[in-house]
Order: structure tokens, then C-alpha cells, then sequence
């Protein structure tokens, strides 16, 4: 993904990036947890037992404004990484996390994984490169607020999600692989849904996408690619 353009998903995985050996005692130091569609994997204010990673599906994160609303502030997919900081800060989760498909993910409990981050410096070197790039997304993410308006950013979020496993047709057109709504865009973009509606319906006038059941179909990923908005 270009580091210029904020997306829901990434492709972060630092347990990937370990050392073979390193890699495999981790992972075999996990528990293996499916969590339903709609069930809640944590909750804002609750003890954290350790570090998650995806094995299959998707999650999203969720934190609350000083006013009460909801904001969703990114989706974990397979591979990606989670809860490293609530341990390393020694804190309560700060958020919400809640599957937004039927997801498996691994346990690394925080005991082995201070144990592990103990014996190997690789860990170090993985959780710090991992820290340094969300602090780029989180930038990327606020220049990427400032120079585009709301369409062009939806345009922006839907060609993040093409690029995570969407299922493409032989016409070109891509199945997004999630189930997200106007009210979740809303929520990310911390915009009034009638507003994501409007810019929604603006694309399916143009023929860039439409509907199918809980998920959106992208019919145009070139002119989406170039979709600017009138927000």
C-alpha cells in the first residue's frame, strides 16, 4: 500500500517477519480462539491478556469521541498483529474490538510474551519497526484528511480495500472482502452517515459500484481510482 494513502487494512504482520526458529516457539506458545461474527474479542477499560494476531477473518477497532459517538478506527485481517502496545504500557485495552466476520486469532498470553521478548532481540527490532509505521499511517492519515475531500478519501478507503483479497471477476470488477457499512465509513471518516450516503450515491450513479448483499462490489477500479467527489 503507498504510504501516502490511509486505508482501513494493512499488510503489518511482525510475527511473519521474525526469525524462522523465533517465529515458530512464539507461535507455539499461542492459544487458538474463534470468535462469531458480531462477539466482542475485548472491550475499552478490561484487563488485556496478551498479544493477539489474525489467523482468518476480520475484526474492527473501535474507540469512543468525548461525546459519546463511535469511531472505527481501522479492521484487522489475516496476519495483522494487535494489543502490543495495552501490554508493553501495562494498561487496560483503551478500545473496543469486535469481529466483523467469524474470526479465528492466536493468544500469545503477556507471561510468554515478556519471556520471549526477554530471550530475543529480534521481538524488539520487529515491535519497534511495527511502532514506527503506525506512527506513518497515523500522519499519512492526517495530510490525507487535509488535501482530499470526503469522496476522494472514500475512493481512497474502497481501493485499500481491493488491494486485501477481494474477489475479482473475469469483467474486472472486485467483491470487497468485508462487510462494511455507510455507518462504519461514517464512523472512520467521523462524518454524519447521510453524508456517506450522498457520496455513495453518487458512485452507484456513475456505475463505480454497487451493493451485493453485506458486501460492495467495485464495477470501475479505474475510475475510482480518479473519483474526486463534490464534498
Amino acid at each position: 500500500m503507498n504510504a501516502r494513502v490511509q486505508g482501513l487494512l494493512n499488510h503489518e504482520n511482525w510475527i511473519g517477519g521474525l526469525p524462522p526458529d523465533v517465529r515458530a516457539e512464539l507461535i507455539s506458545r499461542c492459544t487458538t480462539i474463534d470468535v462469531p461474527a458480531g462477539r466482542e474479542l475485548g472491550r475499552a477499560g478490561e484487563p488485556c491478556p496478551g498479544i493477539y494476531q489474525v489467523v482468518q477473518g476480520h475484526l474492527k477497532l473501535l474507540g469512543r469521541q468525548e461525546d459519546g459517538r463511535q469511531v472505527l478506527i481501522t479492521v484487522y485481517a489475516a496476519g495483522n498483529c494487535f494489543a502490543e502496545t495495552t501490554i508493553v504500557a501495562r494498561r487496560a485495552f483503551n478500545h473496543t474490538t469486535q469481529a466483523l466476520t467469524a474470526t479465528q486469532v492466536r493468544l500469545l498470553p503477556a507471561a510468554q510474551f515478556w519471556d520471549l521478548y526477554n530471550q530475543h532481540r529480534a521481538i524488539a527490532d520487529a515491535l519497534c519497526f511495527k511502532f514506527a509505521s503506525a506512527i506513518g499511517r497515523q500522519l499519512a492519515g492526517r495530510e490525507q484528511r487535509a488535501a482530499h475531500r470526503l469522496g476522494k478519501r472514500i475512493a481512497l478507503m474502497l481501493e485499500n480495500l481491493c488491494d486485501h483479497g477481494g474477489e475479482r471477476y473475469l469483467d474486472g470488477s472486485v467483491l470487497l472482502p468485508l462487510p462494511i457499512t455507510q455507518t462504519d465509513i461514517a464512523e472512520h471518516f467521523d462524518v454524519t452517515r447521510q453524508t456517506v450516503q450522498r457520496e455513495m450515491s453518487e458512485m452507484k450513479e456513475a456505475g463505480l459500484l454497487t451493493r451485493q448483499g453485506d458486501l460492495w462490489l467495485i464495477h470501475d477500479r479505474q475510475r475510482l481510482a480518479v473519483w474526486n467527489g463534490k464534498l
